[in-house]
């Protein structure tokens, strides 16, 4: 009896130590080391091409797979870590010009998830009548092709003449359901004329016909894609659709929503994907005229700065140096105001220390060389600039300089309305800065 029982309480034993041991190597099994994503996957997704996809459809091979709900929470991101990552990137500032000769002014700005901003836009001298181009240049500049989907997420408008808001006029105007762009946002604070504000100017301070078309515009734009709203403004549902038969009432209806005196006063700044556009100035009754009334913007991301001056004269230039210290309108890069002749004063551009910045030009070159007929020589002067369009050239001022103007570029579109004819190369000419935060 004893010699079987032995054995059994043997392997009754080997068995136990064999499972204790099994166990104690399964605790010891180190945790898998977690990978760090793709750069491509870290990336903002890209902007629709298509009008009509649903953006809710979703292919079986663009699921995600199954994860543990205790899996996510743990690699949850907190907020204030997420927003903040979210600005990381650069921001490209264009200031385009679809040709040499038109007095205009139209900067694009991207952000680092690739959204749009427009500041005043103009026409190009191809005609009033004629396609807009902004649209072909804005897909360029996102790498689109001429029909494919884009968006902008804010234009702002300086003040109400037509060679800074004539391409909007344009683009609402004649916009139906095929086009493939859409405008989130549009800010801007026009006074009444002859109700509010009456220009010492007279008439020929006030394009009639042309603002018409922007009015009519924006009944037309809203009216197809519908309205609902705008970024911080607080206009009730109630009034998003207009009267039946009410011409006008989508302009009036976004006329100062947010960007008007009263806010302007308490310092309002719009951000738009971590870039920060601080409404510095707007106008008042006493501006005495249209290009007075410009509203002033500096844009700032990760502690670069931009001045936009629109058309300011010396008069504009005078008081907001009386509403806002000189350090707070000091700014890497300045648009000078009113395409650099007729605007502010000596003392304003000496305030804010103009020499030490990038000065930007929405400048033709049948102005930037009329030193007799036009006040462009003696803003040249004060700022050591005594170079015509064909020096700049010459002197490569545009890579080595502290002025871009755009009446001297080397590379226009050949077709500003086609996507194709804005090639890299005239982009790169036109892309006056990038802003980089890595």
């Amino acid at each position: 009896m004893k010699s079987r029982r032995i054995p059994l309480f043997l392997l009754s034993a080997a068995l136990l130590i064999l499972l204790a041991s099994c166990g104690t190597q399964e605790e010891n099994v180190p945790e898998p080391a977690s990978s760090p994503l793709p750069a491509e996957q870290t990336e903002a997704p890209s902007e629709p091409t298509d009008l009509e996809e649903d953006p809710t459809s979703v292919s079986d091979a663009e699921l995600p797979p199954e994860t543990d709900p205790a899996e996510a929470a743990a690699e949850e991101v907190p907020p204030e870590q997420a927003a903040e990552s979210e600005t990381h990137g650069t921001v490209e500032l264009y200031q385009l010009a679809p040709e040499a000769e038109s007095l205009l002014m139209s900067y694009v700005i991207v952000t680092p998830s690739k959204k749009v901003v427009v500041i005043d836009g103009g026409t190009d001298g191809a005609g009033q009548s004629s396609p807009a181009y902004l649209p072909s240049a804005i897909r360029a500049i996102l790498g689109l092709g001429q029909k494919d989907y884009f968006e902008v997420e804010a234009w702002f408008f300086s003040h109400m003449h037509n060679d800074h808001y004539y391409e909007l006029a344009k683009m609402m105007k004649r916009y139906k359901e095929t086009d493939n762009y859409k405008i989130h946002n549009i800010y801007f604070d026009f006074p009444e004329y002859g109700v509010e504000w009456t220009s010492s100017a007279g008439d020929r301070d006030f394009e009639k016909a042309n603002f018409e078309i922007l009015v009519k515009g924006f009944d037309n734009y809203y009216k197809t894609v519908g309205f609902y709203g705008i970024d911080g403004a607080d206009i009730p549902e109630d009034r998003w659709t207009a009267p039946e038969g009410e011409e006008g009432y989508y302009y009036s209806l976004v006329n100062g929503a947010v960007i008007n005196e009263e806010s302007v006063e308490e310092g309002l700044t719009i951000p738009v994907d971590g870039v920060d556009f601080q409404i510095l100035m707007t106008w008042w009754d006493g501006s005495s005229t249209i290009n007075n009334t410009s509203v002033i913007i500096r844009m700032e991301y990760d502690g670069h700065s931009v001045l936009f001056l629109g058309d300011c004269g010396e008069q504009e230039g005078r008081r907001l140096l009386e509403m806002r210290s000189a350090e707070e309108v000091k700014s890497d890069y300045i648009q000078m105001g009113h395409h650099g002749q007729g605007g502010p004063d000596q003392a304003f551009y000496d305030a804010i220390a103009a020499k030490d910045s990038i000065r930007l030009w929405p400048t033709p070159e049948w102005v930037w060389n009329n030193t007799d007929s036009y006040a462009i020589g003696k803003t040249r002067s004060w700022l050591d600039l005594p170079y015509e369009a064909v020096d700049f050239q010459k002197e490569k001022l545009f890579k080595t300089g502290r002025d871009f103007v755009a009446g001297c570029y080397r590379s226009y579109p050949k077709q500003s309305a086609k996507a194709e004819s804005w090639t890299e190369k005239v982009l790169a000419e036109q892309r006056v800065a990038v802003f980089g935060n890595p």
